[in-house]
């Protein structure tokens, strides 16, 4: 079959670089978005849907609802798309080998099996919960990157459960994994994808089809070896299987819906108990101590490089640009207001700044004892561009900013890294924590309820001014600044929604989600690239989480934590972007962790006395944390990174904890 596109740019903007492979969804191609230089993946769609108007339309109508969903294992879906005489899907492209690669080194260790039923089950299963299946699973559509994550793709073509009739797939495409309820028309469940998907194990398992041999040519042959004979038993092909999971498979693989594994939770649970090892113990991505086949073939693979700088965003406004303009604006307004009100804003501001901020004991060098904040105006005006004021060569070793509870609630604090210079920022009825320092370390940004619900406030240390950066947008926790300082990520609870990931500029402009996870989300942090954010989530145990990673903009998603238990919920990256700091543990005994962003491995570094909320100093050669080990007295310690030399820095009878860290 020549490829129809190659060459060609549609829609003045999908420009098609090379034909890939024939799937069941249609004639899969790489393309290049011309407008932001990403690479894509285009498939086109048979004739038998794109010149039928009915099937268009269903497509098209349920296109929105698919491309809000996310999953770690799922390529993520950007669209139907037509001409006046194409119709198109566009995914995100996943750089790397298909499963069909992978198939030619079959049969593959159990573990490495696993590794990839997990990750398609997991895919699987967060369709289901939308009520959608997949009915399209090939080879052709089972990507792996070069990190070793796996991913799902087709799903632009996903049949509502409760639709009768699927979409017909390409006729050209032989069904080697439909589900005999698929070729007998029969009504569908999550079943036919658990079906389609133990035939692919099959073949991993075995090296063959589900006939013992190479799958046939014949359309015929093919429908009768699915709906009337029973597969050879795996362990007769593979004498390395164990007995139980060979029949664990042919169990997937039964005739009658009914009969087999219903769900991909039957089916990886069933799998792994059959291996002897538990659903947790699996590895998330195909890395070299897990699947040796998949490394093999990804050490040799011919990655594309990165997309070129699109020029055309040259033109755009810069951030600093558009609050530079904010800055001059508001001067020129204040310029008008000098006369008649300056009386009134002289005593708005002693009373706010009376009410709401004081400082207790001797400042810090570069905290003044008397501060003076310009007062919160009825609407919101976002904060003025500042100029960052030089780093100095701090011969302490650098600030360490923190959350310190002083009676009923939450304050501000900072000390120096050698004890001295404590001081309490904050002082008021309200609740005021998760503090983070901007990059240059001239500004404090934290979470506070004194207007009500909590938002994002910024401390500006030389203009001894605070300015609301968020306002109204729900409950604002465990804000961190992108590596740049243009943006800021945090998670945010709206009304009586799950946490989910929001994002908003530095200028306190664009409020807006990014990434609403399958429990609530607790932590985010940005990694000193600016090209991922880790963040922690529930996992329906109370007080527990595991954690991940994403892009910021809120896709592909891989779970970094595994046989870690009893995760907290904070994390913080080393200052190469190669570790993250969690605390981990059972409850009443949690220790200090870091887990190796590559492989996913984890090294405890404290051991005993109740440790939690850790944070790298700027260099990354110490570690600040909190400890319960003064008789269960909250209180800040400071470490080397790899444990020793543990100090005990506050000493206070109400907890000290959240700390972060700057120059």
């Amino acid at each position: 079959m020549p490829p129809l596109l190659n060459g060609q740019t549609l829609l003045n903007q999908y420009h098609v670089e090379e034909f890939i492979a024939l799937t069941p969804l249609g004639e899969l191609y790489r393309a290049t978005d011309t407008r932001s230089n990403k690479p894509l993946a285009l498939t086109l769609l048979p004739k038998i849907i794109y010149e039928n108007a009915e099937a268009l339309k269903s497509l098209d109508a349920e296109s929105n609802k698919l491309r809000g969903i996310s999953h770690p294992n799922l390529a993520p879906y950007l669209g139907l798309y037509q001409t006046p005489t194409l119709a198109f899907l566009i995914e995100e492209w996943i750089d790397g080998p298909t499963l069909n690669e992978v198939l030619k080194k079959a049969p593959l260790t159990v573990y490495e099996i696993l590794v990839y039923t997990k990750a398609l089950c997991a895919a699987l299963e967060a369709l289901h919960k939308q009520q959608y299946l997949h009915l399209r699973l090939a080879p052709e559509l089972i990507h792996i990157n070069k990190q070793g994550e796996i991913f799902l793709s087709g799903i632009g073509c996903a049949h509502p459960i409760f639709k009768k009739k699927a979409q017909a797939g390409h006729t050209k495409y032989p069904r080697l994994y439909a589900s005999p309820e698929q070729i007998n028309e029969a009504p569908l469940s999550s079943a036919a994808d658990t079906y389609a998907l133990s035939v692919l194990i099959y073949q991993l398992a075995t090296g063959a089809w589900i006939n013992g041999k190479s799958a046939p040519k014949a359309e015929n042959t093919i429908e009768n070896t699915l709906l009337e004979i029973t597969p050879p038993a795996p362990i007769l092909l593979n004498k390395e299987l164990p007995d139980h999971f060979s029949r664990m498979i042919l169990w997937a693989l039964r005739k009658k819906p009914e009969d087999r594994l219903k769900t991909s939770t039957e089916l990886i649970s069933a799998l792994a108990l059959a291996a002897h090892c538990s659903v947790d113990e699996i590895a998330v991505r195909a890395v070299q101590t897990s699947a040796p086949s998949t490394t093999e073939i990804l050490s040799q693979w011919n990655f594309l490089p990165p997309p070129k700088k699109n020029i055309l965003a040259q033109n755009v406004p810069s951030l600093e640009d558009r609050m530079a303009e904010i800055k001059n604006v508001q001067a020129q307004t204040n310029k008008r207001r000098v006369g008649v009100m300056s009386i009134f804003i002289f005593l708005l501001v002693a009373g706010f700044s009376s009410l709401f901020w004081f400082v207790r004991p001797a400042p810090a060098p570069s905290i003044p004892t008397a501060m003076q904040f310009t007062p919160f105006a009825s609407n919101y005006t976002p904060p003025p561009t500042f100029t960052p004021m030089p780093k100095p060569t701090d011969p302490n070793g650098g600030r360490i900013a923190f959350t310190c509870t002083r009676g009923d609630y939450n304050q501000i604090c900072m000390i120096n890294r050698d004890g001295s210079g404590l001081t309490q920022l904050s002082d008021m009825e309200a609740s005021n924590y998760y503090p983070a320092f901007s990059p240059e370390g001239d500004a404090l940004l934290f979470a506070s309820n004194r207007n009500g619900a909590f938002d994002l406030y910024l401390l500006l240390f030389g203009q001894k001014q605070l300015f609301q950066i968020t306002k109204n947008v729900g409950n604002v926790i465990s804000p961190d600044y992108s590596p740049d300082g243009r943006r800021i990520i945090f998670a945010n609870q709206v009304g009586d929604g799950q946490t989910a990931i929001w994002m908003v500029n530095a200028d306190g402009l664009n409020p807006h989600l990014v990434y609403t996870g399958a429990n609530a989300i607790v932590a985010a942090a940005w990694s000193p690239s600016g090209e991922k954010i880790a963040y922690a989530m529930s996992v329906g145990i109370p007080q527990e989480y595991e954690i991940f990673i994403m892009n910021t903009e809120g896709k592909n998603h891989v779970r970094i934590s595994e046989g870690l238990t009893g995760i907290g919920g904070s994390i913080d990256w080393s200052p190469d972007g190669k570790n993250l700091l969690v605390y981990a543990g059972a409850y009443g005994d949690k220790d200090i962790y870091k887990i190796e962003v590559e492989s996913g491995a984890y090294t405890q570094i404290t051991d005993g006395g109740n440790n939690a909320g850790a944070a790298y100093s700027p260099d990354g050669l110490y570690i600040v944390f909190n400890s319960l080990r003064n008789n269960d007295q909250a209180d800040l310690y400071i470490m080397r990174a790899n444990g020793e030399k543990q100090t005990q820095l506050t000493n206070h009878p109400e907890p000290d904890w959240g700390a972060q860290w700057t120059e």
